[in-house]
């Protein structure tokens, strides 16, 4: 019985190290994604389209690299001389016949400065 005790333990250790390893692993993702598509967009689209293209771009990349995050959650605001981004989404840590129990919420905000363009 204590054997079989300490194999759980184990089993729950490992299995809290991969999924925290796998939130990091979403949140470097998205902070890339966030900064890949501000420096190609950025300065290269009219300031009236910048914000919706940006932020279209954002959902398209961080949805093709399998991470769950919702357009509404996503909100980018230009400001003539600054792009403010934020990214919310949550990461499933429990998840049992496709229902979440239990998620962690993560969020990337980030104020970029780009040149005012055209």
């Amino acid at each position: 019985m204590k054997a079989l005790f300490w194999i759980l333990v184990a089993i729950g250790c490992v299995y809290v190290f991969y999924t925290g390893a796998m939130a990091v692993w979403s949140y470097l993702e998205v902070t890339s994604v966030v900064e890949e598509v501000v420096n190609e967009r950025a300065s290269r689209t009219d300031r009236q389209d910048r914000a919706g293209r940006v932020k279209d771009d954002i959902a398209r990349k961080v949805a093709a690299s399998g991470i769950a995050v919702d357009e509404r959650a996503i909100s980018v605001s230009d400001e003539g001389r600054t792009l403010e981004v934020r990214v919310r989404w949550n990461w499933p840590l429990i998840v049992y016949q496709q229902r979440e129990y239990l998620a962690v919420p993560l969020k990337h905000d980030r104020t970029f400065a780009v040149p005012e363009g055209r």
